[in-house]
């Protein structure tokens, strides 16, 4: 049995080296709406009723600063927070937590990412005025690692992650909830972010979003395509500060763990993209 049993992904936070550029692009470009922000500078923006789903962190760097997973209420949180303290494994208490969220805590996993538990998020109002394109939630985050069997178990039996697809021993997407995968790891030889994905409601939405981009002086990175696991749809381009960005459709989903068999894909068949052609160089 795990330790937690998280319930999902709930937000990204992304040091900003300049918080007015990057929040314009993310409400004018990516569709989200911002929230508020609080005395330290950071920004909450949103794609739905939960209160944030990107947090703009003003920083000297650009990156990831940490991900959020939701535990589900505070109630659970408190167990939570229990359950690591006897298991051994530390962790710092957030008091206060970022805006909208409530009391949290923070562990590092076995790569240095620093992973926020919280306890729920605040609800708000979905409406922030017309987008050319609104996202309808945060999906996955993915990151590289050193290795992914460790990741695997950490997030296994820890976090109460389980895996939905391996790639060799290259790639592994793992899930916590009926989505193919919530979190997702590649081991390339480096340890950062690679990119973080927004679901929208279909393909159309896709095309959308790359007409936006393009009449406002952006392109697509890759895509569109269809990834093999997860089978979802996807596009991916850049912000200004070079955080790569997903938006997908159409993730695979698995409602039955007890039965449910990880696929096992082979690096030199075709995964990456059923569609066509394989990412451009340094995609990965």
């Amino acid at each position: 049995m795990p330790i937690v049993n998280v319930k999902q992904v709930s937000h990204v936070a992304l040091k900003t080296r300049n918080v007015e550029h990057q929040a314009t692009f993310y409400t004018g470009m990516v569709g989200l709406g911002e929230t508020e922000r609080d005395a330290a500078g950071r920004v909450y923006l949103r794609c739905n009723a939960n209160h944030h789903a990107v947090v703009l962190i003003p920083s000297s760097e650009s990156g990831i600063d940490h991900f959020a997973l939701n535990v589900g209420d505070p109630k659970t949180l408190d167990a939570a927070a229990t359950a690591l303290a006897r298991a051994g494994i530390s962790y710092e208490a957030q008091t206060p937590g970022e805006l909208g969220q409530g009391p949290s805590l923070r562990l590092r996993d076995p790569d240095g990412y620093s992973v926020e538990l919280i306890g729920g998020v605040a609800q708000v109002s979905p409406n922030y005025g017309p987008r050319a394109v609104q996202p309808r939630k945060l999906s996955h985050v993915t990151v590289l690692v050193d290795d992914c069997k460790r990741s695997g178990e950490f997030y296994s039996e820890v976090l109460g992650f389980r895996p939905s697809d391996w790639v060799d021993d290259i790639f592994l997407w793992m899930r916590c909830n009926p989505d193919h995968h919530g979190l997702a790891f590649a081991k390339t030889g480096s340890i950062r972010m690679h990119h973080f994905a927004l679901e929208v409601i279909d393909f159309s939405y896709l095309v959308r979003q790359a007409e936006h981009l393009m009449q406002n002086g952006y392109t697509l990175l890759y895509g569109p395509g269809r990834h093999g696991p997860g089978q979802n749809q996807f596009e991916y381009f850049r912000d200004p500060e070079q955080n790569l960005i997903e938006f997908m459709c159409d993730m695979q989903q698995i409602w039955d763990d007890a039965s449910y068999e990880p696929r096992v894909w082979n690096s030199k068949e075709l995964w990456v993209n059923l569609w066509g052609p394989d990412p451009p160089e340094g995609f990965v």
